[in-house]
């Protein structure tokens, strides 16, 4: 990234040939960086929208003389189709994306999921696209069938799928099952700037998204990636792809446990590790050391250092109110130390 910062560059062209290195990884037609997962899902949604219009007759690397038609979105959508399908069950606080990219939801089903029925009688010459969500709640219609339905109705699948570890092998298995345009994070599981995403998927789709992110003026021009960062998201992939995922798995396996054995030393603390992750899930008694968990959880927040721990994680386990958990993901052995110290400190045990 240093190095990146002391050369100049036609962003475009950086943009490009990452997109080519990011959809070789995926096993993809083609692939851009994005700022972030919901930047992906934000340029997904205005290629579909897109799709059909005047727009398609520009390249990236062309003269950049398409910005009226860009804009066209989110406000001026006459004659453009912006209605997307998605399951009501499948619905999440971060599809608020396809919403600031001028889509409409037309949600389907209810709180338990819809049926390939009621699916089938949504689509109509109106729909540009079908969302999903990779953590999927309720019993809604499996990502397989729904990508099988869409395409059956001539409809591509926008897939946010931020939370999904990217590929080492080349092949990204939501783009064997057809996913037309699959949205991941890089600032998560691959570890590059927190402001990074992986957009990848056919190739028609992600040149409309390219036209329409920074450096133009289109939707995405907000969500900027300046060299640094997408250099700094290629390297992170290269790193990645090197790294040992047994032996990280193992140690995030010991920290969570030994924080939780540490923990359940200390009166009115039960703490127990959710092995799908691993997190140490911790529950504090007040009337045994004079803390409930909420009260433990500010006080470590409130502490110096601060320790942000994570307080009814409901978007990570479910009904798991009134514990906070830790994740041990990245955290060095000095910081696992000054956890469990900090906790002890706290409850004035040793």
């Amino acid at each position: 990234m240093e190095a990146a910062a002391r050369n100049f560059v036609t962003i475009a062209e950086l943009q490009s040939k990452a997109g080519e290195y990011l959809a070789k990884a995926a096993g993809a037609e083609a692939g851009i960086p994005t700022a972030g997962g919901s930047a992906s899902i934000l340029l997904s949604t205005a290629a579909c929208i897109m799709k059909g219009s005047e727009l398609e007759d520009y390249e990236p690397l062309g003269p950049a003389v398409w910005r009226k038609i860009a804009q066209r979105i989110p406000l001026r959508t006459e004659g453009l189709k912006t209605e997307i399908i998605v399951q009501k069950c499948n619905r999440d606080e971060y599809d608020h994306a396809v919403e600031c990219a001028g889509g409409r939801f037309v949600e389907v089903g209810g709180d338990n999921g819809a049926t390939i029925q009621e699916l089938r009688e949504a689509f109509d010459p109106k729909k540009t696209a079908a969302y999903y969500y990779t953590i999927k709640f309720g019993s809604g219609l499996p990502l397989e069938k729904y990508v099988k339905l869409a395409h059956e109705q001539g409809v591509p699948v926008i897939l946010d799928a931020s939370v999904i570890s990217p590929p080492k092998n080349g092949k990204l298995h939501y783009i064997e099952m057809g996913v037309d345009m699959v949205c991941i994070s890089g600032g998560k599981i691959l570890s590059a700037p927190n402001n990074t995403g992986i957009l990848v998927g056919r190739k028609d789709l992600i040149k409309l998204a390219h036209l329409q992110s920074y450096p133009f003026e289109g939707i995405g021009r907000s969500a900027k990636m300046c060299r640094e960062t997408i250099v700094g998201l290629i390297t992170a992939y290269e790193l990645y792809k090197k790294r040992d995922e047994v032996e990280l798995d193992i140690i995030k396996a010991r920290n969570a446990e030994f924080l939780k054995d540490e923990f359940n030393k200390i009166t009115g603390i039960t703490a127990h590790v959710d092995k799908k992750r691993p997190l140490c899930v911790v529950k504090s008694d007040k009337q045994q050391n004079g803390y409930s968990t909420k009260e433990l959880y500010q006080a470590l927040l409130n502490g110096d250092p601060s320790i942000m721990t994570v307080f009814e994680p409901y978007f990570l386990i479910e009904d798991y109110h009134g514990v906070f958990t830790i994740n041990p993901h990245f955290l060095s052995d000095e910081e696992i130390d000054v956890i469990k110290t900090r906790v002890f400190d706290l409850l004035k045990t040793q």
